[in-house]
């Protein structure tokens, strides 16, 4: 299809297009942001029936779920009240799913292995209880529960359609536990990238907001001391900073709300 990390970052993009959106995106409007990878009918039926499915384009910017009180005590916002209540709705949905016994998910693998691309939505379904429990093992990790649900559900869904048409990975040479465990591996890696990039923003977030108040109160004592409101050079040999990102900085506190749009 295309580089998985790139696909996976686009989906989230557009689930959080369409999560924003003050109307209904047209299904012409959702495959135009993938026009640029090869996709047959298959896979773009695929990514339209995925992003059809609310909970799987809930908000990824809110506080963890099994967070829903703050550290204070005092109740959390209404986006993680929200999320629960999301949460909670898909646990009950997953409790409705038709099950499978072993030889009924291997024969569709098998059918899998052969080229048969429609049994991807099939074992997709099969795979959302699996996929729960392999993401409640890193939750403790800052990431909200729905959102390493919707990274599992997604690297699966790429996973199984590299395996799709690839008759060397049949089950004539692989077992069902290693076809399992395969598909285990993708599921977590999807989950333990999406994990790494979002602590990575959120430390660079942190950095951000420390340099931003380094340079208020650094603006305040330089006034304070010189009776005038500090240059940018002033400024840059007190922070140690460079102009060029001093100036960048500056344009954030004077526009805080800006600067926040942008994180």
């Amino acid at each position: 299809m295309t580089d998985q990390n790139a696909f996976m970052e686009l989906i989230r993009d557009v689930a959080d297009i369409m999560r924003t959106s003050e109307g209904t995106m047209s299904e012409e409007e959702i495959l135009a942001y993938f026009k640029d990878m090869e996709l047959d009918d298959q896979q773009k039926k695929l990514i339209l029936e995925y992003l059809a499915n609310p909970e799987n384009i809930s908000s990824s910017n809110t506080d963890d779920t099994e967070n829903a009180e703050g550290t204070d005590g005092e109740t959390g916002n209404d986006d993680a009240s929200e999320d629960s209540k999301v949460l909670a709705a898909y646990m009950e949905d997953l409790s409705l799913l038709e099950t499978y016994n072993e030889d009924e998910v291997m024969a569709l693998y098998g059918r899998l292995f052969s080229g048969e691309s429609e049994v991807i939505e099939t074992l997709s379904t099969v795979w959302l209880k699996k996929v729960l429990e392999i993401a409640k093992n890193y939750v403790d990790l800052h990431a909200k529960l729905e959102d390493l649900i919707q990274e599992g559900n997604i690297a699966l869904l790429m996973r199984l359609n590299q395996l799709c048409g690839t008759p060397d990975c049949s089950d004539v040479h692989r077992s069902f536990s290693e076809i399992e465990e395969d598909l285990s591996k993708a599921v977590e890696s999807g989950i333990a990238d999406y994990i790494t990039e979002w602590n990575g923003a959120k430390e660079q977030e942190s950095a951000l907001v420390g340099k931003l108040s380094l340079i208020s109160e650094a603006a305040k004592l330089l006034e304070m001391e010189n009776g005038a409101t500090p240059t940018v050079e002033e400024l840059a040999e007190y922070t140690k900073m460079s102009k060029e990102e001093l100036s960048v900085m500056l344009d954030m506190v004077k526009n805080p709300n800006d600067s926040r749009k942008g994180m």
